[in-house]
C-alpha cells in the first residue's frame, strides 16, 4: 500500500472482501507504509523535514486495524513481513543516531503499535503455510518479468515463495526431476494497491509502469496449497472465490 500513498477506493474494495468471505489469515508482504520522509533520495531535501512522520504512523495504524477488524477474531493469524521501506527506520537511526538503536520505542513494532493489532512483525523469510514461505522480494535479485523474482526466491530456498516488492503480479513455476517423477515448485508475488496518481509516484514517467493492481490467495486443504491471484481493473473490480467484488 505505501501508506499514504495508497490506493484508497481500491484497499476499501479489499477491506470489504476480506468482511464478507471470512478468510482464515492476512499476510502482507510488507511496503504498508512508505516512510518518504527518510528515503535516500530525499536526504537534505524539504521532504525530510516536513514532520510527517507521525501523522503517516498514525494513519498505517489506522488502517491496518481496519484489516484487522474485518479479519475478525485475533486468534486469526496476521503477519506482517519486514520490507525495505519499513527498513528505513531502522536504517536512518543506525546512520544519523546510532545512540537511539536500543530504544525499543522507536522500533517499527512499536510505532505502528502492531501489538495491540495483535498483528506479528516477521524480520526474516519463514513458514506462512505447508511448504510456503514469505519474504518481502528484496532478498535477492530483482526481475521484471512478474513472478521471476519470486521464483528466485523459490528456488534458492527450495520452497514455495509470496512476496511482493516488485509491485508486479505473477507466478511463475519450475521443475525438477527424473524418470517422470517431478517437483514442481513456484514463486507468486502478489501486486500492489499504491496510487499510481499520488505523490509518492512521482518519479514514475508519464505515470505508466510495469506494476499490476492486486492481491493473492492461498487455499490451504492439509498439506495442499493453491496460489491464485486477484488482479483488481481499473474500474476497481475483482473476481475471487467466483464472485465479483468491487
Amino acid at each position: 500500500m505505501q501508506i499514504p500513498f495508497h490506493h484508497k477506493r481500491n484497499v476499501e474494495k479489499v477491506l470489504d472482501y476480506i468482511w464478507e468471505s471470512k478468510i482464515d489469515g492476512i499476510f502482507c508482504v510488507g511496503d504498508e507504509i512508505d516512510v518518504a520522509e527518510l528515503g535516500a533520495f530525499n536526504k537534505g531535501t524539504r521532504k525530510e523535514f516536513e514532520g510527517t512522520l507521525q501523522k503517516n504512523f498514525n494513519l498505517t495504524h489506522r488502517i491496518l486495524g481496519e484489516f484487522r477488524e474485518a479479519l475478525g477474531s485475533k486468534k486469526k493469524p496476521f503477519v506482517l513481513q519486514r520490507s525495505n521501506h519499513s527498513q528505513r527506520i531502522e536504517k536512518y537511526i543506525y546512520k544519523n543516531a546510532p545512540a537511539f538503536e536500543t530504544v525499543t520505542a522507536l522500533k517499527i513494532e512499536n510505532l505502528l503499535g502492531l501489538n495491540k493489532l495483535g498483528i506479528t512483525y516477521q524480520r526474516s523469510m519463514d513458514f506462512i503455510a505447508p511448504g510456503v514461505i514469505m519474504g518481502h522480494g528484496d532478498e535477492g535479485r530483482m526481475y521484471t518479468t512478474a513472478g521471476l523474482t519470486g521464483l528466485n526466491l523459490a528456488l534458492r530456498t527450495g520452497e514455495n515463495v509470496v512476496c511482493g516488492h516488485t509491485h508486479r503480479q505473477g507466478i511463475s513455476k519450475a521443475s525438477r526431476g527424473f524418470g517422470g517423477r517431478l517437483n514442481t515448485i513456484w514463486g507468486m508475488e502478489v501486486g500492489h494497491l499504491m496510487d499510481l496518481n499520488s505523490s509518492g509516484a512521482g518519479y514514475i514517467k508519464e505515470k505508466s509502469a510495469n506494476w499490476q493492481q492486486g492481491f493473492g490467495l492461498l487455499y490451504v486443504q492439509d498439506n495442499h496449497v493453491v496460489p491464485q491471484l486477484v488482479p483488481i481493473n481499473a474500474k476497481g473490480k475483482f473476481i475471487a472465490d467466483g464472485k465479483e467484488w468491487g
